[in-house]
């Protein structure tokens, strides 16, 4: 946790150090707030618009930051319901390593033998991931990355696939060494019910599929009914770009990363169906069982360093990223951001009778570059599922119903029969 990211000319040098209480303040690390008159999602929205970075845009500190957020009157010492949240930079965020430090957490603040735990830390100075990467394809990836590039450029210029309609606001009043000037984001949560959380989990095994399958399905069908497209047909769900991340550490044993490297390291990559489904013919668990694939491949596919690569040549070299960015309409890299949802759900044993959480959350916040709209879909206190989205809409009530329906449609799926149609559970959730 005692970490900060310091930037030079393109080198990024993630730093551990000791803990002086006189050089930085235990409020940089955790707070504690009652929520007065704003809400706690207000609370949240606020602080993740704030800007990470200080000493002109060198140093980004802290990567990781605790919050409790209180009712109104209440306090830790009546045993009130509070909302539990870590603030994670966009630099340390990969979908998975936060919830994995909120649950460690949480075990160890509940553990009777807390203060007897002694870790040794670890001080060593990590430069920027893509250079402790080998270059895949040896000598053909400067040729294989120019035709990638090509590609790319040339699918943004059509961009027939569907939009997500944004107007981005800009953060006034603060300088930034970069390009783009940050992007206002804008938050929604809700949560659905452990019983809900039950079934869902009941049908995947009985399919035998991960529960990440039918929640990805679910949500390519919301983009069907929200968002349109030139080329979009009712009677056909069209394949739709989705970026996850990807935990580089995990991916790249034969690097020069190892366990004992300070930090989180995280790429990308795309899963997209290869061909568009019929909305009449084809089972929902089929597209569910499709999705799983799929993203199961892309998590185990080679292109991965390739992609890191790529994209550092991009944006290391200011003139490659002037042309690049001119197809991204105001630094908006991609449409959609899908974290590694529902795979890592814990048993939160730390809440049985120990701790009264009211919410459990992980925030990614500020960040140069923004995606459309980044999804998280976790599972926290008694087994419910709770679902976040940080988006960039122009309308924040088309956000909300497009949350409202996407959470429809999963909820549709747990209730529904095993053979139900993709054209049916649409039409299920239009009619609720």
């Amino acid at each position: 946790m005692r970490t900060r990211l310091h930037i030079e000319v393109y080198q990024h040098l993630l730093q551990s150090f000791d803990y002086d209480e006189k050089q930085f303040n235990a409020n940089l690390f955790y707070s504690i707030v009652n929520t007065n008159d704003q809400s706690w999602q207000k609370i949240v929205e606020n602080e993740c618009n704030r800007n990470p970075y200080s000493d002109n845009g060198k140093t980004i500190f802290p990567l990781f930051h605790f919050m409790l957020i209180l009712d109104d009157n209440s306090s830790l010492l009546n045993d009130n319901l509070f909302h539990l949240l870590l603030f994670s930079n966009h630099c340390v965020s990969d979908g998975r390593s936060g919830y994995i430090l909120l649950n460690d957490f949480l075990t160890l603040v509940t553990s009777s033998d807390l203060f007897n735990k002694i870790e040794l830390l670890n001080t060593q100075v990590v430069p920027c991931i893509t250079h402790l990467i080998p270059r895949p394809y040896g000598p053909v990836f400067l040729l294989k990355s120019w035709i990638g590039k090509q590609i790319y450029q040339h699918e943004l210029r059509k961009l027939n696939h569907p939009r997500i309609p944004v107007k981005a606001i800009r953060l006034n009043g603060e300088s930034t060494p970069f390009r783009f000037q940050p992007i206002k984001n804008n938050f929604l949560f809700t949560s659905s019910s452990s019983t809900l959380y039950s079934r869902l989990h009941d049908k995947c095994r009985s399919q035998q599929i991960t529960l990440h399958g039918p929640l990805v399905g679910c949500l390519l069908l919301a983009f069907h009914h929200y968002f349109s497209s030139e080329k979009k047909s009712n009677r056909f769900l069209t394949p739709f770009v989705v970026g996850l991340a990807v935990d580089m550490r995990s991916r790249l044993p034969q690097s020069q990363l190892t366990p004992q490297t300070v930090g989180c390291y995280v790429s990308y990559c795309d899963v997209k169906l290869k061909k568009q489904l019929p909305l009449l013919s084809t089972p929902f668990w089929t597209l569910a069982k499709k999705c799983m694939r799929a993203t199961n491949k892309a998590l185990a596919s080679g292109d991965i360093p390739f992609i890191t690569h790529f994209f550092n040549n991009i944006i290391s070299s200011e003139r490659k990223f002037d042309q690049f960015s001119q197809f991204c309409p105001d630094g908006l890299t991609s449409e959609l951001f899908l974290s590694n949802m529902g795979k890592y759900p814990f048993s939160c044993d730390y809440n049985q009778g120990q701790l009264r959480l009211r919410g459990l959350h992980l925030i990614n916040n500020c960040s140069v570059y923004y995606s459309t709209a980044v999804f998280f879909v976790t599972c926290a206190g008694d087994g419910q599922l709770d679902f976040s989205l940080a988006h960039v809409m122009e309308s924040e009530e088309k956000a909300l119903e497009f949350l409202d329906y996407y959470v429809r449609l999963v909820e549709a799926c747990a209730n529904a029969d095993i053979g139900i149609t993709l054209d049916q559970l649409l039409t299920t959730v239009k009619s609720a």
